[in-house]
């Protein structure tokens, strides 16, 4: 047996962090959605895996290489153009037993072990927001998913994983001839699939504050090992501290907390459960800092604080900014969300003059810039100037 790993897609929702990665390669716990994918497959013992890709293409396949130093096997299709999951899946030929995975979300062994015995079928879950995903539906020998409906409650929704044999492939192939190019249209078409629901661990994320959940739950499986140079400070429970890392005098980190390598923390700054702080990054003294992900090569300067936001590559924040966290309504898609204490999400490479106040929900592009002391209500698009 072996698995294909649909990863060519952008993400778009996730935008502006994906303006220079896919969402395959956001991090979680310190590692790319995708090596967590890899892993569970690795641990049901799947070796043999191949994986779509697309949209920047070469991040994911100079991140994995063959796989032999994830303790497995990896080929790659190129999807060149993104029609849709159906396609992507069409690219790798035709295969006799596989189980096929969405190389964006994060799910563990259980999963997999749930559709390992049979072909021809799919994993659902139930979901209290499943209008974000593919609703099932029974209707006679067929399983419709139903996409992109306003549906409120809990509901079963299709996860994306499925054991199939070759049998889709013809499907697939027949109806991309009549320009359909999506994968729950094709298995709304196919005869009696079989359907496995299972409450196993299987996190999406589908806008940028869901990428927390993720990270908590990556967090929560990762030991307690600390390397580099602590100075005096106090570390309470689940937490990694990389190589190289310095840990200034004073500092209080409260697990689960990762922390990667040649990093610099404070001193007297405050990590709180929920954070993990790429390689390279360096944390001001005086910061607070609680349920966030900052990325790699990330400055943070003196008396920042933030809560519950995503800090892309590269971001600079200065002195005294503030990140602020609360309930926010956004129309997302001509539909109406309304998020609970989420803050804000910095694009890759993007500058945060001293004492600036950036709102609850905000979405601040890649390559912005925005001035000292400045108040920011609203979005930003990528490489925008606030002065």
């Amino acid at each position: 047996m072996e698995a294909v790993i649909l990863a060519a897609g952008e993400g778009r929702r996730l935008r502006p962090l994906t303006t220079y990665y896919p969402k395959p390669m956001m991090p979680v716990g310190n590692k790319p959605i995708l090596e967590w994918i890899i892993t569970a497959l690795r641990i049901s013992g799947i070796t043999n895996i191949t994986i779509v890709v697309g949209y920047q293409k070469d991040k994911i396949i100079r991140y994995f290489g063959d796989g032999k130093d994830f303790g497995v096997d990896i080929d790659y299709v190129i999807q060149e153009k993104q029609l849709g999951t159906a396609h992507a899946l069409s690219a790798v030929g035709s295969r006799d037993d596989f189980i096929l995975l969405p190389g964006d979300n994060l799910v563990d062994p259980l999963c997999i072990e749930k559709i390992k015995k049979e072909k021809n079928t799919i994993l659902t879950t139930i979901s209290d927001m499943p209008s974000k995903y593919g609703v099932i539906v029974r209707e006679g020998t067929k399983v419709r998913i139903i996409e992109k409906e306003n549906i409120h409650g809990n509901a079963q929704v299709f996860t994306g994983i499925g054991h199939f044999d070759a049998n889709i492939f013809r499907v697939i192939e027949k109806a991309m001839s009549e320009e359909i190019y999506d994968l729950p249209q094709i298995i709304s078409s196919m005869d009696n699939l079989k359907v496995v629901t299972s409450s196993c661990t299987w996190l999406d994320a589908v806008y940028p504050w869901d990428l927390l959940n993720l990270n908590w739950y990556a967090l929560k499986s990762l030991p307690r090992r600390i390397e580099g140079k602590i100075e005096r400070s106090e570390i309470i429970g689940q937490v990694e501290i990389g190589k190289g890392t310095i840990i200034g005098a004073g500092s209080y980190i409260k697990g689960p907390v990762v922390i990667g390598e040649n990093c610099v923390i404070g001193p007297n700054t405050v990590i709180m459960p929920g954070v993990s702080i790429g390689d390279g990054s360096e944390i001001g003294a005086h910061s607070y800092i609680e349920r966030s992900i900052i990325m790699r090569n990330v400055t943070v300067g003196v008396g920042v604080r933030m809560r519950n936001s995503v800090i892309a590559n590269g971001v600079t924040i200065e002195d005294g900014s503030i990140l602020l966290s609360g309930n926010v309504r956004r129309i997302v898609e001509d539909e109406i969300f309304n998020f609970e204490s989420v803050g804000a999400i910095l694009g890759d490479g993007a500058y945060i003059g001293a004492g600036s106040v950036i709102a609850p929900g905000v979405l601040v592009g890649a390559d912005v810039n925005v001035g000292a002391l400045k108040t920011i209500f609203g979005d930003v698009k990528n490489g925008e100037k606030v002065i």
